[in-house]
């Protein structure tokens, strides 16, 4: 083909057929003479190589071929002409781009009828892509066979239907047989290789293997010719016939696995050791291989399938979605996956469950393609972790709730202890006691005394608005107050509609409609120091069991405090009442001793100028006995306002002076009415007297005087001109004596005040007197175990009407206190 001759003669008839048939033809195509000189090339050629078509012969191949193969490729086809015989190559040819691509040629000899050769004809078919795949196999048969080597994997192949089977030198090697001596079947000369307690297991997932169409996975041990035992991994699949669907072989790989065996058991040692609980499971998450430790945590059975739906049904309902949720992550978001959750243990006595609490950890791993295969992990029991953690947690939140409690107690002491406005006070408390307790609302009944001195009941509220119980009357002293209201102890009940005292009372028997809801019911008694239940602290939640002990305890310290604050307030209030009565009294002293006084000093200074004037007119008998009588008058007055100040001192001290005697009453309200008969009949009054005889009793004369000589100054002062009436009698076993008068009256409004210190109806300027009369008077009576009441309607005048045990006054010690001066009457 290379040879080099003379230019070819012109082709003949049948050569010009032949060429035109070669052009139709997609190969490349040319003949050459019997020497090997090439004389034609098909068009083909030319459109490969682009070289021109007077370009023939060995130029043309020297243009065309590949360097590296130029000398190989001129002997072998010089041999070929030398011998007469055909050839074939795969040589590369230059492409009109320059490329080089791989062809297959084929060189034929057409002979004469005497066996010569008549000339070649030659083809070239482009293999470069057949030839790129097949470099590529080869060079995948090497990294394969090399990886077998270094994997130190060995293969087999199972012809199913004859059951033979054939194994390669190293998988003879992994099962302890000299090369080249194994020639046997599975089910007779295989399967006595393998463990005997391993055999029906292999024999059972190869048959499982074929007849699910699955790959085949399987550990299993193997038993050597010396008795030794060593552990092989096996993998394969079966293959079928494609039209009856029939296995026909089955191939794998086999390995050693004694040293993966060996570190799992060591693995195993130190999760067991450790406490470890491990899962490991293909994807879709279907079932799940575990160690003993996992099933012991999740209470599942020592044997058996663990599936998802058998998982979930030991975790606690509650965290199944959390559990759910961090797997959804570590499969879509590539992250790993960690979560604790609650598993419900049964117990093994007495029915019910406990919870132990699993922290768990792992990975979702994905393939070259990003698809999950595998998800694998452990798991620890953190029970105790957690009951740490909630106990540590627990103490934190109790030491923070105990700080802000002290704060706020710190807070409500000094808050306490410097509020003297009882309203401001009991509403302060109320507010801090009920976050004390985190009620959801609280409220403070408390007694308060009127200006009577009659108690009666206020209260505050807080956590609702005062509208939320304005409708509702005030509690009353039912079973589940009565504790309260009595002071006799602290009620604290987790569900108050389920406590035996709750619902006896009609007409609700229970809370009233529209009642805020109470279940939690705490109620506190509010105790003065001297035993006075001063009120009560009650609070509600609608949540039973919110109250505990500590709540308990917290409000009874605060109520003792709440105590002493309201006595302070009191004694505050009493403190500012006896200014205001100091300041009154002094005004009103002020006034009535500057007039007995002034007068006293202008008569003094009237003599005194007739004195010095030398008057004898001024000392006649009748003006001297008119200044006299004038000046005893004043003296009288002023013995009256220095002895009532001393009843006052003596009844503020309790040393008010009673010694009793026998006394007729008729007897001493006549003298008392006789001595006031001139001073009523100057003032326009009409007497009327009613005076049964025969009525002695028990009673301090002197003080008796005093308290009718109030009564008729009283009637002398307010209800001038009018007609009076006296009356006294017998009572059964009380005496009574009742001076009435038909003056303005006294309104229903201010009666109650009349008795009181300092107190009158009108201006110091409209009457004389301290204010102290009726005060005075009562405290007498009351000291000889009687009362002083008043009976009046405006515009009919008054009555009061005094009651008196004939006996006397009980339990009576003669006191030593020496009495002061007799009043008398004015």
């Amino acid at each position: 083909m290379p040879e080099r001759s003379a230019p070819p003669e012109p082709p003949t008839d049948d050569e010009l057929h032949f060429r035109t048939f070669a052009a139709a033809m997609p190969q490349i195509v040319w003949t050459a003479t019997a020497t090997g000189e090439t004389t034609y090339f098909n068009p083909a050629w030319h459109a490969f190589t682009g070289l021109p078509t007077h370009v023939l012969g060995a130029a043309a191949w020297d243009a065309a071929l590949h360097p590296d193969e130029l000398t190989s490729t001129v002997a072998i086809c010089r041999q070929a002409d030398a011998t007469g015989s055909p050839f074939s190559l795969e040589l590369r040819l230059r492409r009109a781009d320059g490329t080089w691509r791989w062809h297959h040629t084929q060189s034929m000899p057409v002979k004469n009828p005497d066996g010569s050769v008549r000339f070649r004809l030659g083809t070239a078919i482009d293999i470069h892509e057949q030839r790129l795949v097949r470099s590529r196999l080869e060079e995948s048969e090497q990294r394969l066979a090399l990886a077998l080597e270094s994997s130190y994997l060995g293969t087999w192949d199972w012809d199913i239907a004859t059951d033979s089977l054939r194994f390669d030198p190293r998988c003879e090697q992994v099962f302890g047989i000299a090369p080249g001596s194994f020639r046997g079947t599975f089910r007779a000369d295989f399967i006595q290789l393998v463990h005997p307690d391993d055999r029906s297991r292999v024999v059972a997932h190869v048959e499982a293997s074929i007849r699910e169409h699955s790959s085949y996975r399987l550990e299993y041990r193997t038993v050597w010719r010396d008795g030794g035992i060593h552990w092989v991994q096996s993998l394969g699949r079966a293959y079928y016939d494609a039209v009856t669907g029939l296995p026909t072989r089955m191939a794998g790989t086999v390995t050693n696995i004694d040293e993966r065996k060996t570190q799992e058991a060591r693995f195993e040692h130190l999760v067991q050791t450790a406490g470890l609980g491990l899962w490991y499971c293909d994807l879709p998450l279907d079932v799940m291989d575990c160690n003993a430790i996992y099933r012991q945590q999740h209470a599942l059975p020592a044997e058996g399938p663990v599936t998802r739906a058998r998982l979930h049904e030991c975790v606690a309902p509650e965290d199944v979605p959390r559990v759910a949720e961090a797997f959804q992550r570590a499969h879509s978001e590539r992250v790993p996956y960690d979560v604790r959750y609650r598993v419900l243990v049964p117990r093994d006595e007495g029915g019910g469950v406990r919870v132990r609490w699993v922290h768990a950890q792992g990975r979702v791993s994905f393939d070259a393609h990003g698809t999950p295969k595998r998800f694998d992990g452990l798991t620890r029991d953190v029970t105790a972790e957690q009951q740490l953690e909630e106990s540590l947690r627990q103490t934190l939140q109790e030491k923070n709730e105990s700080l802000q409690t002290l704060e706020l107690v710190n807070s409500t002491g000094q808050a306490l202890a410097a509020e003297l406005q009882l309203e401001k006070l009991v509403q302060g408390v109320t507010d801090a006691a009920t976050r004390l307790t985190k009620a959801a609302f609280g409220a403070f009944f408390y007694n308060v005394l009127n200006e009577r001195g009659e108690s009666y009941m206020l209260y505050t509220l807080s956590g609702v608005a005062k509208e939320a119980f304005s409708k509702f009357p005030m509690p009353r002293s039912t079973p589940v107050f009565e504790p309260t209201f009595k002071g006799t102890g602290i009620v604290r009940s987790d569900d108050i509609t389920k406590d035996p005292r709750y619902g006896h009372n009609p007409p609700r028997r229970g809370m009233p409609e529209g009642h805020l809801p109470v279940r939690s019911y705490l109620a506190v008694p509010v105790i003065s120091r001297s035993g006075e239940v001063m009120g009560g602290l009650f609070f509600g939640h609608p949540t039973p069991g919110t109250f505990t002990a500590r709540e308990e305890t917290l409000v009874a310290g605060l109520a003792a405090q709440v105590a002493v604050a309201m006595d302070n307030a009191r004694l505050f209030q009493r403190a500012q009442e006896a200014i205001a009565s100091r300041d009154t009294f002094l005004s009103i002293a002020s006034h009535e001793l500057r007039t007995p006084i002034t007068s006293m000093k202008m008569q003094a200074q009237y003599v005194r100028k007739r004195i010095s004037a030398g008057d004898p007119a001024a000392f006649e008998p009748e003006r001297v006995t008119r200044l006299v009588e004038q000046t005893e008058r004043s003296i009288g007055r002023l013995s009256r306002l220095v002895e009532d100040m001393l009843d006052i001192s003596r009844i503020a001290t309790g040393r008010l002076n009673i010694q009793p005697e026998p006394v007729d009453l008729a007897e001493l309200t006549g003298d008392v009415v006789e001595r006031f008969r001139q001073q009523l009949t100057e003032a326009g009054h009409g007497l009327e007297l009613h005076l049964a005889s025969g009525v002695v009793g028990r009673w301090d004369r002197y003080r008796l005087e005093q308290v009718l000589t109030n009564l008729l100054t009283n009637a002398l002062k307010y209800a001038p001109g009018t007609p009076l009436k006296v009356t006294a009698q017998a009572v059964g076993s009380s005496a009574r004596v009742e001076v009435q008068d038909r003056g303005p009256g006294i309104p229903p409004e201010f009666q109650h005040r009349i008795f009181e210190r300092f107190e009158r109806l009108v201006g110091a300027s409209e009457v004389s007197g301290l204010g102290l009369g009726l005060h005075i008077a009562r405290h007498i009576v009351e000291a000889h175990g009687g009362t002083l009441r008043v009976r009046s309607a405006v515009g009919d005048g008054a009555a009061f009407i005094v009651e008196l045990p004939v006996a006397g006054p009980a339990d009576f010690a003669a006191p030593t206190q020496e009495r002061g001066a007799t009043s008398s009457a004015t």
